[in-house]
């Protein structure tokens, strides 16, 4: 399942990395994109479940090898957007995994309450037409070349 979610906003991208240096010059520079990662899923799993019944960070942390994996998958980027990208990938991981933790404990006869669960908190992400239209609005007062590439997407998917 394909969802969308934004990233810590930037002064919070900001403080988790300053942690995440301070933390790996204490390691003689390792592990900087794993404490950082940490940060952004402690910080996912803050905002997801206000409750009582929250699961730990520990049971929400990727597998190293996962972060790994997108570590490599971002390297042809520059390292500001590597960073971003594991963040938002990390917060995702974090809040899929609470999604399911959730799912779980609806112990029902029938799907219809995990699959509202599942829909309400997970959904669709917009249609390349829409999100044509949102780059377009936004193209006045901030264009950028995420935006134009969407709008060149969706004009190369209409028909002749």
């Amino acid at each position: 399942m394909t969802t969308l979610i934004t990233p810590p906003p930037p002064h919070l991208l900001k403080k988790f990395s300053t942690e995440a240096r301070d933390e790996s010059n204490k390691r003689n520079g390792a592990g900087y994109l794993k404490t950082f990662a940490r940060l952004c899923i402690e910080w996912a799993n803050s905002k997801s479940t206000p409750n009582s019944s929250q699961i730990r960070s520990s049971d929400i942390t990727p597998p190293p090898e996962l972060v790994t994996k997108w570590i490599t998958e971002e390297r042809s980027q520059d390292y500001c957007s590597i960073i971003e990208q594991v963040a938002a990938r990390a917060a995702q991981y974090a809040a899929d995994q609470e999604l399911e933790a959730c799912c779980a404990l609806l112990e029902v006869s029938d799907d219809n309450a995990r699959d509202f669960l599942q829909s309400a908190r997970r959904p669709k992400p917009p249609s390349l037409k829409e999100q044509a239209i949102e780059a377009l609005d936004r193209m006045d007062q901030f264009p950028n070349l995420e935006d134009r590439q969407i709008i060149r997407r969706a004009l190369e998917a209409l028909d002749e």
